[in-house]
């Protein structure tokens, strides 16, 4: 287990392997900067933006796509940004996590005006964009829709509700990107991101519980914990050349960082399992 002490986040999210570049990217999302840490160097680079990111995707020409307040956009190289969707028409406010699946298309969550303080609306939404910019909302009535996962036979979609600790198990179709609840779910305390390994399980980052939690997706029950050295993980996924790293994103924020020395550090552990590459924009397999 390696801790990447180079940038402390206020709070780190959205952890994607970048194949063409072989490195390892995540957002410090309230300090409004982009991490990319390369395993050859043992290196952390920093970007400031003028804004905050939540997530990140690759589209299939590498371009970095990000979710953020203002929904989401591709970020272009000179930092200004570009649609994928009319904004006119479709208004995605508070974007927070976002993965594409295995159909090549956006699954992008929002926060809640109830969350954020705004008003008593629990208005949360999953969208669905596609590569053509059309957006269908999946899901609506949701506080804070976070993590997220495709199973690895590409059959099943798991997603959750933060607010509610309880991540639901949905049917996915390939072919029209749509999701029907199967009926099964799982409590995990302090549920925020997730990825799934090449054994059919998730690996749950646990806000506040200083460990991710392994569920297993065939019983969907709990059935390990992997211990970090800090109390607040937000999410994870694989990275590598092989694919056999969990990195493991935390937070600084609310944490004291006297008792806990490696709040908001990036953590990187060598991996039993392997994950899969993160699925790319616009590309479907």
């Amino acid at each position: 287990m390696k801790i990447l002490t180079d940038k402390r986040c206020i709070i780190g999210e959205g952890p994607i392997w970048s194949e063409k570049e072989q490195k390892l990217y995540f957002t410090n999302g309230f300090g409004n900067e982009i991490c990319t840490y390369d395993f050859t160097t043992d290196k952390v680079s920093v970007r400031a933006l003028p804004f905050g990111i939540s997530s990140f995707a690759f589209d299939i020409n590498n371009r970095l796509i990000i979710s953020h307040e203002g929904g989401v956009h591709i970020l272009n190289d000179s930092g200004s940004i570009s649609q994928i969707y009319d904004h006119t028409k479709f208004e995605i406010k508070h974007a927070n996590d976002m993965k594409v699946g295995p159909d090549g298309a956006i699954y992008v969550g929002t926060q809640s005006e109830k969350r954020k303080g705004i008003s008593d609306k629990i208005d949360g939404k999953l969208y669905r964009i596609s590569s053509d910019g059309s957006v269908r909302v999946l899901l609506d009535g949701l506080l804070l829709s976070n993590g997220m996962e495709w199973s690895i036979d590409e059959t099943k979609f798991y997603h959750t509700d933060s607010d509610t600790q309880i991540i639901k198990e949905y049917s996915f179709d390939k072919a029209s990107g749509a999701i029907t609840y199967s009926g099964r779910q799982i409590a995990v305390l302090g549920v925020d991101g997730f990825t799934i390994g090449k054994d059919g399980r998730l690996y749950v980052g646990c806000w506040g519980g200083g460990h991710i939690a392994v569920v297993d997706t065939s019983s969907l029950e709990i059935c390990d914990y992997i211990d970090i050295p800090t109390q607040i993980p937000t999410s994870c996924s694989f990275c590598g050349e092989n694919m056999d790293i969990l990195a493991i994103t935390t937070a600084s924020f609310g944490a004291d960082i006297k008792d806990d020395k490696n709040a908001g550090f990036t953590i990187v552990k060598k991996s039993k399992t392997v994950g899969r590459l993160p699925y790319l924009f616009g590309e479907i397999k």
